[in-house]
């Protein structure tokens, strides 16, 4: 279950994210094969009018000379709501790219909503609670 901090807008959860001390927040392997792996953050922003949670994520390619999945660029990974509440399971994600969060939402919405309203969707950011529960901070 997940925390949820007070809500945000959309175009602003990004920069309240890098303000917070999320370090301790283990992050998720989405997808994964021999050659690349997408990683996850274990926060995520929940965006209720749509029913979906946004993910910031990374895709790393692997290295053989370094034996490891290095990072090679950021992504942005769309999920149902109902999923968050779940373990991630890889390929349970709707829609991932190479952006930010207004941008990914607004290409995976393929016009149905200006951006002008997306950045100003309400959003709250989930935090894993190791206990158990969901609880509203604000």
């Amino acid at each position: 279950m997940y925390i949820m901090e007070k809500a945000y807008r959309l175009d602003m959860v990004e920069e309240a994210v890098s303000e917070m001390d999320l370090f301790d927040v283990a992050d998720d392997i989405m997808e994964s094969d021999e050659n690349y792996q997408i990683v996850i953050s274990g926060w995520q922003a929940y965006v209720p009018e749509l029913g979906l949670a946004l993910h910031a994520g990374v895709f790393c390619q692997y290295d053989e000379s370094e034996q490891a999945y290095l990072p090679d660029f950021s992504v942005t990974v769309i999920k149902e709501a109902e999923e968050r509440m779940k373990e991630t399971k890889e390929g349970d994600w709707l829609y991932y790219e190479q952006d930010g969060f207004v941008i990914t939402l607004a290409n995976y919405l393929h016009g149905k909503m200006e951006i002008s309203r997306i950045e100003q969707l309400s959003c709250f950011i989930c935090i894993p609670d190791e206990e158990g529960t969901e609880i509203l901070k604000s």
